[in-house]
């Protein structure tokens, strides 16, 4: 089996709505909760107005947006082929997150029928601008053969480059494969570094995968993974951040 990573993808850019309530210890009355809820609804659905004002201007940002706020039901009742509409206009002028968001509906049959072929050519064209989650979502298609033939040099393809752009479970993905040497060399030293990156940005297994293979290598070999994975941050000081996995849709893998 090719190593990939089984994870849900969450949502990269949803515009959450949100009113933090701090009690202090102090309980609040039914009257005042119900104000601040209104109130809180009230700024949703000025934001879902204002936003679907952009949308029908042609903003493919506030299309990509707006379909998002249907999808969640945020300032609006919840309508998942509302959202695919919106998701297909933002993707059709080339927006990214847009083009992400709706292979994901397509790959889930959320909002629309699902379409595993959809879904691929739809994520290939947010990968080719460089989407992480979509280069990482492209790379599993090809793994699991989801509308597209089985092929592993495109799966390692898709992979590494957004493992490269610091993408935390394309990173553990690439571990894995270097520790098993599933369509790379076996590496034990590649595998360390790449899981020493992941486990940066809090994929548990990663951590787990670290002290595993710990065992299986001398103490020149793991200082040598350090030295790559450090290598590696500064050479690529703002890819190895913790990024936020996103789709319109959770999919599972």
């Amino acid at each position: 089996m090719l190593a990939m990573v089984t994870a849900n993808l969450e949502p990269l850019s949803l515009l959450v709505i949100s009113l933090a309530l701090v009690s202090g210890g102090c309980s609040r009355g039914p009257s005042t909760q119900t104000a601040l809820e209104a109130r809180a609804d009230a700024a949703a659905t000025a934001n879902f107005d204002q936003t679907k004002q952009k949308a029908e201007q042609g903003d493919a940002i506030a299309q990509n947006l707006l379909g998002q706020l249907y999808l969640q039901g945020q300032g609006t009742r919840q309508d998942p082929k509302a959202a695919a509409e919106w998701f297909e206009k933002s993707a059709e002028q080339g927006h990214g997150d847009g083009q992400f968001n709706l292979g994901t509906l397509f790959e889930a049959g959320q909002g629309v029928v699902l379409d595993y072929a959809r879904a691929a050519e739809w994520y290939r064209k947010a990968a080719e601008q460089g989407h992480t989650a979509a280069q990482y979502s492209l790379a599993a298609m090809y793994v699991y053969a989801r509308g597209v033939e089985r092929n592993d040099a495109e799966a390692l393809k898709w992979l590494g480059k957004a493992a490269q752009q610091g993408d935390a479970l394309a990173q553990y993905a690439m571990g894995e494969r270097h520790k098993t040497g599933t369509g790379v060399p076996r590496d034990l030293i590649e595998a360390f570094k790449w899981f020493t990156l992941a486990a940066a940005q809090k994929v548990v297994d990663a951590a787990t995968a670290l002290d595993e293979i710990k065992g299986r290598m001398t103490r020149d070999q793991i200082a040598e993974g350090r030295k790559r994975a450090e290598q590696f941050g500064q050479q690529h000081p703002s890819g190895n951040t913790a990024k936020s996995r996103s789709s319109a849709a959770r999919s599972d893998r």
